[in-house]
C-alpha cells in the first residue's frame, strides 16, 4: 500500500505540468502541430530494425546517427500509433523533470509540481526538447539521479535495484556524451560506480551488436574512424552552438578551424572535470555535475540549444546553494542566456555562409555567447569553488527527510 501511496502522489505532482506540457506543445488547439520530428528518426529505425533493414539509411526520416541501443529501446513506440507515443514520450518526459526536482528536494509536492509546470512552459531547451522528441531530458534525468545524492527512484527495501552507475551507462549507451561522467565517477575515486557505468554502456554495444550484427558494427567502425554522421553543413551555423561551430565562423571550415576548435574543445572538458572534481570535494556537487553537465553540451562538435537541459539543475544550484558572487552570478548569466537565447537573433542559414563570411567579429563573439558563458562559468568556479563555504543543499539530507516531505500530503 506505501508504494501504491508513493506512486499516487508521484502521478498527481505530474498532473499540472504533464498538462501544462500538453497545452504549450498542442499550441491551445485540438491537434498536435509539433513533428516532434527526431522521435520520428527514432520511431523509424526501431521499424526498420525489426524489418532488417539498415537503420542508418532511413528514406523518410532525418538521418539517424545514434548508436543501435537507442533503436533498440524505440522499439515499444512502434507498437502505438504515432500521435499515442508523441503522447507517452512527452508525459514520460514530464516525469523526468519532476523526478529530477524531486531528487534536489527543491521543496514540498505542490512546489515541486509548480517549478516543473514553469520549467515546461518558460525554460527554452526544455521547451525545445519535448516539441522536437528529443533525448536531453532523458539524458539528464538518468545521470543526475545517479551522479547526484538525492532520493533513489529504484529501491528495493534498503538496498538499490539498480546499481550506482548503471543510469549513466544507459545515458552513454544512447549517446556518447554522458561518457563524461564516467570519466568523474573515477576521478572521484568512486570506481564501483565508474566501472558499473562502463560496463552497462559496453553491454548497451554487445546488445546493439547481437541485435542487429549486420549494421551495428559499421556504426562504430565509422565513429572510429571520425565519422559521426553529423550533417557538415551544420559547421558554422548560428543554431550550432559548439565550440567547434564558434572557431569555424572565425577561421571558416578548415583544418586550422578544426585543430582549434578540438584543442579549445579538449581544454574545456578538461575544465569541466577539474570543476566537477573540486566541486565534490567541497560538497557543491550539484554545481559541479551541472557545469560539467553544460560543458558536455557545447564541447560535442554538434550542438543544439535544446541539449543545454543541465540548465534545470544548473540554476537550483545557482539560486539555493551557498556560492560566492564570483561564481553565482556567471552561473545565473548562463541559466538566462539558455533562456533567452540573445544569439539567434543575427539570423543565418544552415549552410553558414551568412555567419562565416558576413557577420562582423562583435556578431561572431555575439554567436559564441552560449561558449562563452560555460567557459565563464567553469573559469570561476576553478577560482573560487575551493573557497566556498560547505554546501548545505537539501540534497545531501539522509533520504529519510524526503520521504518525510513527499509523505506530508496524508499528514496534512
Amino acid at each position: 500500500m506505501a508504494v501504491i501511496r508513493r506512486v499516487g502522489q508521484f502521478l498527481l505532482v505530474c498532473l499540472l505540468p504533464t498538462i501544462a506540457a500538453l497545452w504549450v506543445m498542442t499550441g491551445r488547439q485540438a491537434l498536435w502541430p509539433w513533428t516532434t520530428e527526431d522521435l520520428w528518426v527514432y520511431r523509424e529505425a526501431a521499424n526498420y530494425l525489426l524489418a532488417g533493414r539498415d537503420f542508418y539509411q532511413l528514406e523518410d526520416a532525418f538521418p539517424y546517427i545514434y548508436p543501435p541501443i537507442a533503436a533498440i529501446l524505440a522499439i515499444p513506440l512502434t507498437l502505438v500509433p504515432w500521435w499515442t507515443a508523441q503522447l507517452l514520450w512527452t508525459m514520460l518526459n514530464v516525469s523526468l523533470i519532476v523526478a529530477v526536482l524531486r531528487h534536489l528536494r527543491i521543496g514540498p509536492p505542490w512546489a515541486v509540481s509548480f517549478a516543473a509546470t514553469v520549467t515546461v512552459v518558460f525554460v527554452a531547451p526544455v521547451v525545445d526538447t519535448l516539441g522536437m522528441g528529443q533525448l536531453g531530458i532523458l539524458l539528464l534525468g538518468l545521470v543526475l539521479l545517479d551522479a547526484v545524492d538525492g532520493p533513489r527512484l529504484f529501491r528495493g527495501g534498503d538496498r538499490r535495484v539498480l546499481p550506482a552507475g548503471v543510469l549513466t551507462g544507459i545515458a552513454t549507451g544512447l549517446k556518447l556524451t554522458p561518457a563524461v561522467f564516467i570519466v568523474h565517477y573515477f576521478l572521484t575515486r568512486r570506481f564501483r560506480q565508474g566501472f558499473v557505468a562502463l560496463g552497462t554502456f559496453v553491454a548497451t554495444v554487445a546488445i546493439g551488436i547481437a541485435v542487429s550484427p549486420a549494421y551495428s558494427p559499421g556504426y562504430w567502425i565509422r565513429l572510429a574512424s571520425g565519422d559521426s554522421g553529423a550533417n557538415p553543413d551544420a559547421y558554422g551555423w548560428i543554431n550550432n552552438i559548439s565550440v567547434m561551430s564558434a572557431v569555424y565562423r572565425f577561421t571558416d571550415v578548415t583544418t586550422v578551424g578544426s585543430v582549434i576548435g578540438l584543442g579549445l574543445s579538449g581544454l574545456l572538458v578538461l575544465g569541466g572535470l577539474a570543476v566537477a572534481w573540486l566541486s565534490h570535494r567541497t560538497g557543491h556537487k550539484l554545481l559541479g555535475i551541472s557545469i560539467l553537465g553544460m560543458v558536455s553540451c557545447v564541447a560535442n562538435p554538434i550542438a543544439w540549444m535544446h541539449h543545454l537541459t543541465w540548465v534545470v539543475p544548473l540554476l537550483v544550484a545557482g539560486v539555493r546553494d551557498r556560492l560566492l558572487a564570483l561564481v553565482r552570478w556567471p552561473v545565473l548569466v548562463g541559466v538566462l542566456w539558455s533562456v533567452l537565447q540573445p544569439q539567434f537573433a543575427l539570423g543565418g542559414a544552415p549552410w553558414a555562409h551568412r555567419e562565416i563570411h558576413e557577420y562582423t567579429v562583435a556578431q561572431k563573439v555575439l554567436a559564441a555567447g552560449p561558449d562563452i558563458v560555460v567557459a565563464l562559468m567553469v573559469i570561476a568556479a576553478l577560482l573560487a569553488v575551493r573557497w566556498m563555504p560547505a554546501a548545505d543543499s537539501p540534497a545531501d539530507e539522509p533520504e529519510d527527510a524526503d520521504r518525510a516531505l513527499m509523505d506530508g500530503v496524508d499528514q496534512r
